[in-house]
């Protein structure tokens, strides 16, 4: 009952606030399709929406509570979510734009180097225990040998500059079964952004790999290379990147993929370079570097730079990495590669902080794609918020302190409200017991945990 008295309860912080108004997110919003439909405007339902990883619980547990109140109920939420007019990987994508200008860019401008890098890698998505979701499929699990999954691809790109990781854009690939595709729904309509989905759902990896990359482009994420592991290191999808205007940095495989002289002849292989070039002596971090020649099916020709790297983990054993930017050294070819490991702890933090997976359980895919979208933004409020502070806390850290100050506010509202409530009826009945009630009042303030006390002292 306390808590209804007061919505403030309902949204995380003024952190939140700052954040939707710097960046005018509820404007950038409606740019990407979000309409109000009836009764409750978008807002209302955004931040609703927000605030839920940050409580602890899920959208129906929190609805089940009563905590959603009136106004955004389960309908309204469902609603919201299931929508097909609303572009959100449009949305991320000019969000991180934003951001990237407004707080990043100055940033950068000091730099002779800039590295800024867009990173591509995917996730499993776990749906296990489910079986009628919309375009659910079978997937093979890489990290584990012979370990299928069922439920989605989560293909990312994300933007990095070695310090912030931002997401960009994603794509859950599922299933090409056209049992799977609508599961019982009504028809999507043909060029809406929820068509564009399930249609980009429905491609391979490298293809929507590049549509991706297209978000970004129209976004005007600016970054200098692509980084990605040897999952599509072939030469298409190489020349495939360099004609969206980035150069790539990447692993490759030491499989049939020939590498050429400067004249596209004298085909070898990364086994075959590797044997007949001399190798650095000593323990330094990479053991040879060539320039070579990738070509594809249609004949075109592109200089690259073959670094191989000591594998740390097998020392008789190496890692081969591919710049199309023959200009940068040995050494900056290995940090670079090396700013790919940001989204690895992306997707760790948005799984064990922001429940990624069990956050939600719906059927319909728009809604599974909706609640992706919202962790990203909230992964994004984080990393902001981070990059802006002047202390080294962590995105989990930061998590945590987030959860901490909901769970002090209601406590704050609440006591303050019966405290001043019950000083009220002392004072009607006899108003000579006043300056002793607010001198133990004050006593026992001064008795409370620093951390209570300050709160207390603010709130009255």
């Amino acid at each position: 009952m306390l808590s209804q008295n007061f919505p403030s309860d309902d949204q995380i912080s003024s952190s939140f606030s700052d954040f939707c108004s710097k960046f005018g997110l509820f404007s950038l919003l409606s740019a990407c399709g979000a309409r109000k439909v009836r009764g409750v405007p978008v807002s209302e339902v955004f931040s609703y929406l927000f605030s839920i990883v940050f409580k602890g619980v899920s959208t129906y547990q929190d609805q089940r509570r009563g905590r959603g109140g009136k106004v955004v109920g389960k309908d309204c939420v469902h609603r919201f979510m299931q929508s097909v007019h609303i572009d959100w990987n449009r949305f991320i994508s000019r969000l991180c734009s934003l951001i990237i200008e407004t707080v990043l860019t100055p940033i950068h401008e000091h730099e002779k180097n800039e590295r800024t890098c867009l990173v591509i890698d995917d996730s499993p998505f776990y749906r296990n225990s489910s079986k009628r979701v919309e375009l659910l499929a079978r997937c093979k699990d890489h990290s584990k040998k012979n370990c299928f999954f069922k439920g989605f691809r989560m293909l990312t790109l994300g933007y990095t500059d070695g310090t912030s990781f931002l997401p960009v854009a994603h794509s859950l690939l599922g299933t090409e079964n056209d049992k799977m595709q609508i599961n019982g729904a009504k028809e999507v309509p043909v060029g809406t952004p929820g068509h564009s989905r399930r249609v980009l759902s429905r491609t391979k990896a490298t293809e929507a790999m590049l549509a991706l990359l297209d978000y970004a482009k129209a976004a005007a994420v600016k970054a200098r290379y692509v980084l990605y592991d040897s999952w599509f290191s072939c030469p298409a999808q190489i020349f495939s990147v360099l004609e969206k205007g980035y150069h790539v940095v990447c692993m490759v495989k030491k499989g049939s993929t020939k590498y050429y002289d400067e004249q596209g002849e004298n085909p070898s292989t990364v086994s075959d370079i590797f044997r007949r070039n001399r190798k650095r002596r000593g323990t330094s971090k990479y053991l040879l570097s060539t320039e070579v020649t990738i070509k594809d099916k249609d004949g075109r020709l592109e200089r690259v730079k073959l670094v191989f790297v000591r594998n740390r983990n097998k020392s008789k054993e190496y890692l081969v990495l591919l710049s199309t930017d023959t200009s940068l050294d040995e050494q900056q070819i290995i940090a670079v590669y090396g700013f790919r490991w940001a989204i690895e702890v992306f997707f760790k933090s948005c799984k064990s902080q922001l429940r990624l997976e069990k956050g939600n359980q719906a059927l319909n895919y728009d809604e599974i794609c909706a609640h992706v979208s919202f962790v990203f933004v909230q992964y994004m409020m984080l990393s902001y918020q981070r990059r802006i502070s002047t202390d080294d806390r962590t995105i989990g850290e930061l998590f945590l302190y987030m959860v901490e100050e909901i769970q002090d506010s209601s406590f704050e509202y609440a006591f303050t409200l019966l405290l001043y409530m019950f000083i009220d009826q002392v004072c009607k009945s006899n108003q000579a017991l006043q300056e002793q009630l607010f001198q133990q009042a004050e006593a026992f303030i001064d008795d409370l945990p620093s951390l209570m006390r300050d709160q207390l002292k603010r709130a009255s």
